[in-house]
């Protein structure tokens, strides 16, 4: 067996499995933060007027709102990754022939940068409005 074509195999296998994780956990950090805005936007009036904490309140609106839309732009970039893949393959593959290349086209199902950087907003402002949120609660709950 050719030791290259089973590595390739093997990593083929594990991208996809870890892409599937990473789809699904984007999709929950992205449902968490929407649950987290409507919830704190439905207790807003409580929230914000009960005591003189309620900046810790006020500092998690916009968290969570750019948590949302890096998150939409993470779940965008996820959607579009197959067919942006396709025109590569396609690219890749008129190349080869145009050389008369016979040697088997590679692609890797990498996030780009550009999702990567999205991906790690989405988390951090999520996780940072938590931290906000529980702290108020700590706060002002006199814990």
């Amino acid at each position: 067996m050719d030791p290259h074509r089973s590595f390739l195999s093997l990593e083929h296998k594990l991208l996809n499995q870890h892409h599937d994780d990473y789809a699904a956990f984007t999709r929950l950090i992205l449902s968490l933060a929407v649950g987290s805005f409507t919830l704190l936007a439905a207790l807003s009036d409580k929230l914000l007027t009960a005591n003189e904490f309620a900046s810790f309140a006020k500092a998690a609106f916009p968290l969570l709102l750019i948590s949302i839309l890096a998150g939409l732009l993470v779940q965008h970039r996820i959607m579009m990754n197959p067919q942006w893949h396709l025109e590569e393959a396609r690219k890749l593959i008129a190349e080869s022939e145009a050389r008369g290349n016979n040697e088997p086209i590679v692609l890797r199902r990498k996030p780009s940068i550009l999702e990567r950087w999205f991906y790690r907003i989405q988390v951090l402002t999520f996780l940072s409005s938590f931290i906000v949120l529980a702290i108020y609660l700590v706060v002002a709950s006199g814990i």
